[in-house]
């Protein structure tokens, strides 16, 4: 990453949380409800054999009404667990199955059961913005962006980028090689975005 665009990063990270700060917070507002995605995208969800979630923070968009279909098609579900500078991901069933851990974020247990991450199918991923390409900005950190380094690009889960309507934005400070989602979802919309894997595998 270029000093420029760490600078611009931060920056557009600062004038966000200010954002957040200063306006009404939009607290409590659900995913679009999976039965209004186009249906090869329900189909995708709902034939998973392995969904990695996220518990909310701030205005993170909530995730209940989804899992509770997932859990009524009986699909495993798991959510990360930061770990030093990595996450990892573990199964959960029940809401008593989560503790208090890093940042104050909901995770699961240390007991939980650990999932490997070549048996995810499905992840969904929140960013503090996406631009129209899929592009995600994070909170800076490099969790999510460590763990889709130590895949492999042509075995990694599909993933749904999630934010609320007001956080997407046309164009904002970006590196090359930042996560690009295959969809994106808000409380409104869904919007998919072109296979960059498979022209990846024809380069």
């Amino acid at each position: 990453m270029s000093e420029n665009t760490r600078r611009a990063k931060g920056l557009f990270r600062r004038v966000l949380r200010d954002r957040r700060r200063s306006v009404v917070r939009d607290h409590g507002l659900s995913i679009l409800d999976i039965e209004k995605w186009p249906q090869k995208w329900q189909d995708k969800v709902m034939s998973a054999g392995v969904v990695a979630l996220y518990m909310p923070i701030d205005e993170e968009l909530c995730l209940d009404t989804l899992l509770e279909k997932l859990s009524s098609r009986s699909i495993r579900t798991c959510f990360p667990r930061v770990e030093g500078e990595e996450i990892a991901f573990y199964e959960v069933g029940e809401a008593d199955s989560f503790e208090t851990g890093s940042f104050s974020i909901q995770e699961p247990c240390s007991g939980s059961k650990k999932v490997e991450p070549s048996l995810i199918d499905i992840l969904f991923i929140p960013g503090m913005a996406f631009d129209l390409e899929g592009t995600r900005l994070g909170r800076g950190k490099g969790y999510y962006d460590r763990f889709f380094g130590s895949l492999d690009p042509e075995k990694r889960p599909v993933c749904f980028g999630v934010a609320a309507k007001k956080n997407i934005f046309s164009a904002f400070p970006k590196d090359p090689w930042d996560l690009k989602v295959d969809a994106l979802v808000t409380e409104t919309s869904f919007t998919e975005f072109p296979d960059t894997r498979s022209k990846e595998e024809k380069s």
